[in-house]
């Protein structure tokens, strides 16, 4: 009998070995399956996520009614959602013929910028075999089959863009109603003793998300209106379509106003390049003046988000997930620091971070023999 125990003992360590083996193999493999789900379903993420800040838009506008007319807040935001549908109705009657044709005149104007350039740069060294590629590729693009698949890509990339945004509507519209139902189902998937913390972080990122949709809107307006009205004193054509432009791409911070200022310049250049000149000076200015005094103010108590790091993120996500993921990759951004802050800094390493900014030392203040 001893014999026979003595014989079974060395295979107890093996089969606990094998165990812990296809415990890891397992927990792995569910990993990289759960990984490749969320890589495949990225782009129905990134909507939901859009769905989020729509919610956090609309919650907030109605949080501020509610104050004001003392009515309770799933009223007040179905008179936001009244007044909003009334004014896109009546700015849509009003406006559309005018951006309808400031469009019409837009694309004109750029084609004839372009032109102007083509030109230009033919009386560069190397410039005809320039043109002469472009040429070669615009006849390339004008057989019958290159046009049908032009037009299956826009249509197919049309219905895409109004699918997206109908799914982030009505996610935003869910989530606005009633956040509290999905909030409390999140904290379900908590352990209890993580929950409190957890809510605490979840607020956090909401306030993050406010004070950036809060800021990027103080931000579209105040392009809008500066732009407008300096291309009007100008007298640069297609003054309001422009700055609606300049309006609308500063929603992508930093990259976007660049792109916008683009078309500005090449419409200001069909009229003279002195009026491109003094118009990309101008919008310079007001470029700086949103960028380092207006936005720095309104960011100061709400997101702290380093510029690098925000286009970092651009760059990451725009190349990961294309536009979608390019326009939304500052509050990504923003989210990422504050849980990084939250789970790993303040409750990982426990350092509160206060005031380390101001007191560690710069590069002058250091000692090179140290």
């Amino acid at each position: 009998m001893l014999a026979t125990h003595s014989s079974l003992r060395p295979a107890q360590p093996a089969q606990s070995f094998a165990t812990r083996v296809a415990t890891v193999v397992l927990i792995t493999s569910l990993l990289l399956i759960l990984f490749l789900a969320m890589w495949k379903a990225a782009e129905v993420l990134l909507l939901a996520f859009a769905g989020i800040l729509l919610a956090l838009i609309l919650r907030t506008a109605a949080n501020v009614v509610s104050r004001w007319t003392r009515l309770k807040v799933r009223w007040a935001l179905s008179l936001v959602l009244l007044l909003l549908t009334a004014a896109t109705v009546g700015t849509v009657w009003l406006a559309a013929p005018r951006i309808a044709s400031e469009f019409g005149e837009l694309r004109e104007n750029l084609a004839a910028s372009v032109d102007q350039l083509a030109h230009q740069v033919m009386r560069l060294p190397g410039g005809e075999a320039a043109a002469d590629k472009a040429n070669e590729m615009q006849e390339n693009m004008d057989n019958d089959s290159e046009i049908w698949k032009q037009i299956g890509g826009i249509f197919s990339s049309t219905f895409g863009a109004i699918a997206g945004i109908l799914i982030c509507g009505v996610i935003g519209l869910f989530l606005a109603y009633d956040p509290r139902l999905y909030l409390a189902g999140l904290l379900r998937l908590v352990p209890l003793e993580k929950r409190e913390r957890s809510s605490e972080v979840i607020t956090a990122m909401g306030k993050t998300l406010q004070g950036w949709i809060l800021g990027q809107l103080i931000s579209m307006v105040f392009l809008f209106a500066t732009t407008w009205i300096m291309l009007a004193l100008l007298g640069v054509p297609l003054a309001f379509i422009l700055a609606l432009l300049t309006g609308i791409l500063t929603f992508v911070p930093y990259i976007g106003p660049i792109l916008a200022a683009i078309p500005i310049l090449l419409v200001a250049l069909v009229e003279s390049p002195q009026l491109a000149l003094y118009t990309g000076l101008l919008f310079l200015v007001v470029q700086n003046v949103e960028s380092n005094i207006i936005m720095p103010l309104i960011f100061q108590r709400t997101v702290h988000l380093p510029p690098a790091l925000s286009i970092v993120g651009q760059l990451i996500l725009g190349g990961m997930f294309g536009v979608l993921g390019f326009i939304l990759a500052t509050p990504l951004t923003a989210v990422a620091v504050v849980l990084a802050k939250k789970l790993y800094v303040e409750d990982v390493l426990t350092d509160s971070m206060e005031n380390e900014v101001e007191e560690m030392p710069t590069l002058e203040n250091q000692n090179p023999a140290s």
